[in-house]
Protein backbone atom coordinates (compact mmCIF):
# COMPACT_ATOMS: atom_id res chain seq x y z
CA UNK A 1 0.00 0.00 0.00
CA UNK A 2 2.81 2.20 0.90
CA UNK A 3 4.57 1.52 -2.78
CA UNK A 4 0.89 2.23 -4.18
CA UNK A 5 0.40 5.50 -2.27
CA UNK A 6 4.31 6.75 -3.06
CA UNK A 7 3.36 5.87 -6.68
CA UNK A 8 -0.07 7.96 -7.16
CA UNK A 9 1.45 10.82 -4.82
CA UNK A 10 3.46 12.71 -7.89
CA UNK A 11 -0.10 12.64 -9.90
CA UNK A 12 -1.38 14.10 -7.06
CA UNK A 13 0.99 16.93 -6.97
CA UNK A 14 0.61 17.78 -10.64
CA UNK A 15 -3.23 17.22 -10.68
CA UNK A 16 -3.97 19.87 -7.57
CA UNK A 17 -2.60 23.00 -9.73
CA UNK A 18 -4.35 22.00 -12.69
CA UNK A 19 -7.58 20.94 -10.66
CA UNK A 20 -6.77 24.97 -8.75
CA UNK A 21 -6.57 26.21 -11.79
CA UNK A 22 -9.55 25.61 -12.75
CA UNK A 23 -12.12 26.27 -10.23
CA UNK A 24 -10.40 29.81 -10.01
CA UNK A 25 -11.49 30.06 -13.86
CA UNK A 26 -14.76 28.91 -13.09
CA UNK A 27 -15.14 31.23 -10.55
CA UNK A 28 -14.13 34.48 -12.76
CA UNK A 29 -16.35 32.45 -15.28
CA UNK A 30 -19.45 32.96 -13.19
CA UNK A 31 -18.66 36.67 -11.71
CA UNK A 32 -18.49 36.92 -15.88
CA UNK A 33 -22.01 35.63 -15.77
CA UNK A 34 -23.52 37.42 -12.65
CA UNK A 35 -21.95 40.49 -14.70
CA UNK A 36 -24.08 40.14 -17.49
CA UNK A 37 -27.12 39.67 -15.52
CA UNK A 38 -26.70 43.00 -14.24
CA UNK A 39 -25.84 44.81 -16.78
CA UNK A 40 -28.76 43.71 -18.91
CA UNK A 41 -30.89 44.54 -15.90
CA UNK A 42 -29.21 47.99 -15.83
CA UNK A 43 -28.42 48.41 -19.36
CA UNK A 44 -25.35 49.36 -18.91
CA UNK A 45 -24.28 48.95 -22.46
CA UNK A 46 -20.49 50.60 -21.73
CA UNK A 47 -20.49 46.94 -19.31
CA UNK A 48 -22.26 44.91 -22.15
CA UNK A 49 -19.51 46.20 -24.71
CA UNK A 50 -16.64 44.82 -22.86
CA UNK A 51 -18.45 41.23 -22.19
CA UNK A 52 -20.01 40.74 -25.47
CA UNK A 53 -17.02 40.02 -28.02
CA UNK A 54 -16.87 42.46 -31.59
CA UNK A 55 -17.63 38.63 -33.58
CA UNK A 56 -20.57 37.62 -31.32
CA UNK A 57 -23.30 35.60 -32.47
CA UNK A 58 -26.85 35.61 -30.40
CA UNK A 59 -30.20 33.06 -31.70
CA UNK A 60 -32.77 34.99 -29.24
CA UNK A 61 -36.36 32.65 -27.77
CA UNK A 62 -37.83 33.90 -30.96
CA UNK A 63 -35.28 32.56 -33.28
CA UNK A 64 -34.28 36.08 -34.67
CA UNK A 65 -30.14 36.28 -34.78
CA UNK A 66 -28.64 39.11 -33.26
CA UNK A 67 -24.23 40.55 -33.77
CA UNK A 68 -23.40 42.52 -31.18
CA UNK A 69 -24.65 45.88 -32.81
CA UNK A 70 -28.20 44.53 -32.91
CA UNK A 71 -28.01 43.55 -29.32
CA UNK A 72 -26.70 46.48 -27.70
CA UNK A 73 -29.04 48.75 -29.87
CA UNK A 74 -31.79 46.65 -28.19
CA UNK A 75 -30.58 48.22 -24.69
CA UNK A 76 -28.88 52.12 -26.06
CA UNK A 77 -32.71 52.55 -27.82
CA UNK A 78 -34.74 51.66 -25.22
CA UNK A 79 -36.53 48.86 -27.32
CA UNK A 80 -35.28 45.96 -24.30
CA UNK A 81 -35.41 47.02 -20.68
CA UNK A 82 -35.40 43.47 -18.38
CA UNK A 83 -37.09 44.10 -14.90
CA UNK A 84 -36.04 40.75 -13.30
CA UNK A 85 -33.07 38.36 -14.67
CA UNK A 86 -32.59 34.94 -12.60
CA UNK A 87 -29.59 32.67 -12.90
CA UNK A 88 -30.36 28.95 -11.79
CA UNK A 89 -28.26 25.84 -12.25
CA UNK A 90 -25.83 27.75 -13.69
CA UNK A 91 -23.09 24.95 -15.05
CA UNK A 92 -19.52 25.92 -16.39
CA UNK A 93 -17.60 23.89 -18.65
CA UNK A 94 -14.25 24.61 -19.72
CA UNK A 95 -12.06 23.67 -22.62
CA UNK A 96 -9.32 25.34 -22.48
CA UNK A 97 -9.68 29.15 -23.78
CA UNK A 98 -13.07 28.00 -24.52
CA UNK A 99 -15.95 27.79 -21.88
CA UNK A 100 -19.47 27.00 -21.85
CA UNK A 101 -22.13 28.03 -19.41
CA UNK A 102 -25.57 26.77 -19.41
CA UNK A 103 -28.54 27.97 -17.28
CA UNK A 104 -32.36 28.57 -16.51
CA UNK A 105 -33.65 31.39 -15.23
CA UNK A 106 -36.82 33.58 -14.99
CA UNK A 107 -37.01 36.87 -16.91
CA UNK A 108 -39.26 39.71 -17.05
CA UNK A 109 -38.98 42.06 -19.41
CA UNK A 110 -40.25 44.68 -22.35
CA UNK A 111 -39.22 44.23 -25.80
CA UNK A 112 -40.37 47.34 -27.95
CA UNK A 113 -43.31 47.43 -25.61
CA UNK A 114 -44.57 44.12 -25.20
CA UNK A 115 -44.49 42.34 -22.09
CA UNK A 116 -42.37 39.26 -21.89
CA UNK A 117 -41.73 36.86 -18.92
CA UNK A 118 -41.31 33.51 -18.15
CA UNK A 119 -38.59 30.57 -17.69
CA UNK A 120 -36.05 30.17 -20.10
CA UNK A 121 -32.60 28.64 -20.69
CA UNK A 122 -29.53 30.02 -22.16
CA UNK A 123 -26.41 28.50 -23.49
CA UNK A 124 -23.25 31.20 -23.51
CA UNK A 125 -20.20 30.21 -25.15
CA UNK A 126 -17.42 32.47 -24.00
CA UNK A 127 -13.62 32.74 -25.41
CA UNK A 128 -10.60 33.54 -23.42
CA UNK A 129 -8.56 36.36 -26.15
CA UNK A 130 -5.53 38.26 -24.66
CA UNK A 131 -6.47 37.44 -20.99
CA UNK A 132 -10.15 38.37 -21.14
CA UNK A 133 -13.08 36.04 -21.56
CA UNK A 134 -16.17 37.25 -23.59
CA UNK A 135 -19.09 35.97 -24.63
CA UNK A 136 -18.70 34.38 -28.50
CA UNK A 137 -22.68 32.86 -28.55
CA UNK A 138 -25.44 32.92 -27.08
CA UNK A 139 -28.55 31.20 -27.46
CA UNK A 140 -31.67 31.52 -25.53
CA UNK A 141 -35.05 29.03 -25.33
CA UNK A 142 -37.98 30.00 -23.87
CA UNK A 143 -39.51 26.94 -21.58
CA UNK A 144 -43.08 26.23 -22.83
CA UNK A 145 -45.54 26.35 -19.74
CA UNK A 146 -47.33 23.27 -18.85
Amino acid sequence: MTKTLAALMPMLVVASPSFAQTSEVQRALIRLEDQWALAVRLSDTMALNLIIADDYIGTTATGQIQTKADYLADFTSGDRRVLTLTTEDLEVRVYGHVAVLTHGGHAEAEYRGSPVAGEFRWTHVVLRRDGQWQAVANHVTRIPRP
